[in-house]
């Protein structure tokens, strides 16, 4: 990966529906050398997908929360934790907790619901977001040239 397939990974990530046309304009190539590197990039995996980012907050979901949660019922907690729409995201994670969850759901009252719900299959300590300080960074360093 060099410099240039940094450049169309770091517009592909501001906007994946950003037309090849103007990708190649940004930076300068045709648009069949840019679609052939992003074509490189998908066989390679580095591209995993194109998705759309949603607004918890437009649609109604105002509570953010990370929640660490120790078990001894990994399995069962982790199935659990799939049929939960509130959990967006489930990482199992080293230290003195199992999981690390992220919820978003629509009050603290759910978020409650959900936490008790919880109950039977450990214990939790949880994290509320007041802000996101940080959100969607790019894992591409522009500022790397690459090799």
């Amino acid at each position: 990966m060099d410099k240039i397939d940094s450049q169309i990974l770091s517009l592909l990530h501001e906007n994946a529906r950003m037309a090849v046309a103007e990708i190649g304009r940004t930076i300068a190539m045709t648009q069949p050398a840019v679609t052939e590197r992003i074509r490189k990039l998908e066989e390679q995996g580095i591209i995993a997908g194109y998705k759309a980012v949603l607004s918890p907050k437009r649609l109604g979901k105002d509570v953010t929360a990370f929640v660490l949660f120790k078990t001894s019922s990994c399995m069962d907690f982790q199935a659990f934790c799939s049929q939960s729409p509130d959990v967006i995201e489930l990482y199992r994670i080293s230290g003195e907790y199992n999981f690390m969850m992220k919820i978003i759901t629509t009050s603290m009252e759910t978020l409650t619901v959900f936490l008790d719900s919880c109950g039977p299959y450990g214990f939790s300590s949880t994290l509320i977001v007041l802000s996101a300080a940080i959100e969607n960074k790019s894992l591409i360093d522009e500022r790397s040239e690459g090799n």
